[in-house]
């Protein structure tokens, strides 16, 4: 028997090619041993990874911050090693941010470094959704030394207890690991016995803080804020102002980081805070650098972060009357120009002005039908508008179930052709008639049936049948198959935005078959029925008339 081994040296390889970084190689040499510890498999010796952290921790000032982010972004989801977590942590804001927004670890992972972490670091942690029980308590055991105390006790943070017992010397290549480890549980066992108070600015009852509108702050000459005035010093200091914000995390804009770098002063720049609910939400920053008045050294920005006006947010108060009443003018506007599209086109088709070529006629019957469909879909807009205003008039009437048949057959003719769709409506003998005006009755059942159509493959068949249910109060019924290629959908799919159908020929929903179901089953709601899917099909019930002796006919017209 011949068995195979496998000895997996990537980590070796990459510390042995790390050991003479220079130049541009430097960042290459980095990221692929970030790649590699990030993985974390469990087959490489402890004392290896330790060597790889300690030479990543050496390699990271010959590597720009914005390359050690973007590597960390790049590995987003897959930093499955909680001691590089622990590492960069300690990095720049932006960089301690990337790790832990992108680290997965599990429960027991998570809760056993939240001890080793910088209070910055706890911070971006405590911004995460998805921590279990155990790192949320490990977390709340530690608040009491995160954030700022009450009255006149002593403003402390834990980190400047615990950094001399937690970080490791990491310029030097020797460091003994175990001992490390070992103080470190040590220090958790002593700490974890301690009661801590409640978050200062997240309290229960009548006691919670109301939101802040302008907030004091300074930074350091890393643009770290570290005093702030307005707020709770826990829900702000930690924030940088120096690298723009990235995807949903606290931070400027990129004017305000340009700023920063550029030592200049800004006015209004926007900034955005996460986190505690006294200061979520987007803010305007207006702040000037200050400078040792000995040295002359930049020592950092002071400001003022304000929240933004009314004119100042693209944020507009929702109306949706307002919205309705806009598109009703818009879909005006559109229909004139279209109006006289059409109207050339019908003259070219028609041949009105004397002999067309058959090209150009074809062209003009192709510029017809593309228009109806567009008129078709302005119609659908205006309808929907209405319904969201409330003011869309259902007019009394009624609609003989024969005279639709035959409409709809004509009216579908087309698109059912071009697919080669076979329609079968077939009508219950008696059947009574629609209890609703024929212009709004065929609307309804032309939507329905030419979004259906369009899902169809060629040659199936779709049955439609008319019925009328008596009871208290007489309801139409219709029945309608589903095509193959919608029968193994949900209600919700159905119903949804995203196309599920794609437009082959004129004269098929220009909105989409989600758009044209949800128009279906409004306006059978505004007619005082419904659309239901029920076992594959469609269902939609339209009151019937309810005059039971002269107005209940058969199809035969007796």
């Amino acid at each position: 028997m011949i068995t195979r081994v496998r000895i997996d040296d990537r980590l070796g390889t990459a510390l042995r090619n790390a050991d003479t970084p220079l130049g541009g190689s430097a960042i290459g040499q980095w990221r692929q041993l970030i790649d590699i510890l990030a993985q974390n498999p469990l087959r490489f010796e402890a004392s290896q990874i330790a060597s790889g952290l300690i030479k990543a921790r050496q390699m990271s000032g010959l590597v720009p911050v914005e390359d050690r982010v973007s590597a960390l972004e790049s590995l987003h989801g897959r930093i499955l090693s909680a001691p590089l977590v622990q590492l960069l942590a300690y990095d720049a804001p932006v960089v301690a941010a990337a790790v832990i927004s992108g680290a997965r670890l599990d429960d027991d992972q998570w809760a056993d470094i939240v001890p080793h972490l910088p209070v910055r670091a706890r911070g971006f942690l405590r911004m995460r959704r998805d921590l279990g029980p155990l790192t949320i308590r490990a977390l709340t055991l530690y608040s009491g030394g995160d954030f700022a105390l009450t009255g006149t006790q002593a403003q402390i943070s834990l980190e400047e207890v615990a950094e001399p017992v937690l970080r490791p010397n990491w310029d030097n290549k020797a460091v003994p690991i175990g001992e490390v480890v070992e103080r470190l549980e040590q220090w958790r066992r002593d700490h974890e016995r301690s009661e801590a108070p409640q978050l200062p600015f997240e309290p229960d009852g009548a006691g919670a803080l109301q939101p802040a509108y302008e907030i004091r702050f300074e930074t350091d000459d890393n643009g770290t804020v570290i005093w702030v005035e307005g707020a709770p010093r826990g829900a702000i200091v930690g924030i940088d102002i120096a690298h723009p914000a990235f995807d949903h995390g606290p931070g400027p804009d990129a004017y305000g980081a340009a700023a920063f770098r550029q030592r200049m002063p800004m006015e209004n720049a926007r900034m955005r805070l996460r986190g505690a609910s006294v200061v979520e939400g987007d803010w305007r920053m207006s702040a000037s650098p200050f400078f040792d008045a000995e040295s002359g050294r930049f020592r950092g920005f002071r400001g003022i972060m304000r929240r933004p006006t009314a004119t100042e947010t693209a944020n507009l108060q929702h109306n949706p009357q307002r919205q309705a009443e806009q598109l009703q003018q818009i879909l005006h506007e559109l229909r004139t120009p279209l109006g006289a599209i059409v109207g050339f086109a019908e003259i070219i088709e028609q041949q009105m002005f004397g002999p067309v070529e058959p090209e150009y006629r074809g062209l003009a019957d192709t510029i017809l039908a593309d228009a109806n469909q567009l008129l078709s879909g302005f119609d659908d807009l205006a309808i929907a508008a209405q319904m969201d205003r409330g003011v869309l008039e259902i007019r009394s009437g009624t609609t003989e179930c024969n005279w639709l048949a035959e409409r709809l057959a004509l009216r579908l003719r087309t698109v059912s052709d071009s697919l080669s769709v076979q329609v079968n409506l077939s009508i219950a003998d008696p059947v009574r008639a629609f209890a609703v005006e024929q212009e709004m009755a065929e609307r309804l059942f032309s939507r329905l049936l030419a979004s259906v159509i369009m899902g169809c493959q060629a040659g199936e068949t779709l049955r439609g049948r008319f019925s009328t249910e008596i009871g208290v109060v007489a309801q139409n019924r219709f029945q309608l198959t589903l095509p193959t290629k919608l029968s193994g959908l949900t209600e919700e799919e159905l119903l949804g935005s995203e196309p599920v159908i794609a437009a082959q020929v004129g004269g098929s929903p220009l909105l989409g078959l989600g758009f044209s179901l949800r128009l279906v089953r409004n306006l059978a709601k505004n007619m005082g029925g419904s659309l239901l899917f029920q076992n594959e099909n469609l269902l939609v019930t339209i009151p019937a008339v309810q005059d039971d002796l002269h107005l209940y006919r058969d199809n035969r017209g007796d």
